[in-house]
């Protein structure tokens, strides 16, 4: 730490854990973290033999879990009915993932995962945690632990209704 900036990270303010830090200096820092993941991710999953934007990482991830309505699908991406049909018509081209009308409802499009977007899904998967891996190598032992606590910790706070399998 050097003039109450953390050391190495020029610009931010001090860490969460300090004394004196508020909810608003945590969201800060926290969404500056993101970002820099997400940039890494998304520049990273781009250049992926299976190239891919993380939204559609996020629809995939999804529908991994169980199948699920178009309906569904929108509002857990936060998007409207005919983004997520963009999108999904997307992901049907490429054969991750296959669309059905519900025999109980015709009213309702479900969407699941194929075998090969699982396939797919799971090196997308294993190729970002190696990437993120790779960053994190420079942390002690300890200070690992301490990120695993923490993301746990964040997991748990920031879950919304629908992410408990995700």
């Amino acid at each position: 730490m050097k003039n109450g900036r953390l050391a190495g990270v020029p610009g931010r303010p001090k860490a969460a854990g300090h004394a004196g830090v508020d909810a608003g200096t945590a969201a800060r820092e926290l969404l500056h973290v993101v970002m820099l993941v997400m940039r890494t991710l998304a520049a990273d999953m781009r250049r992926s033999p299976d190239a891919l934007a993380p939204a559609q990482m996020g629809t995939l991830m999804k529908v991994a879990v169980t199948p699920c309505t178009m309906s569904a699908l929108a509002r857990h991406q936060a998007v409207s009915l005919p983004t997520i049909s963009k999108s999904v018509d997307m992901l049907v081209r490429r054969g991750w993932l296959e669309r059905w009308v519900d025999k109980h409802d015709r009213r309702h499009t479900l969407v699941r995962l194929t075998v090969k977007g699982r396939r797919v899904l799971g090196n997308i998967k294993k190729r970002s945690e190696t990437h993120v891996s790779q960053s994190l190598v420079g942390l002690t032992e300890p200070e690992r632990e301490q990120l695993v606590t923490v993301t746990r910790m964040l997991s748990r706070v920031l879950v919304t209704p629908g992410d408990a399998d995700f």
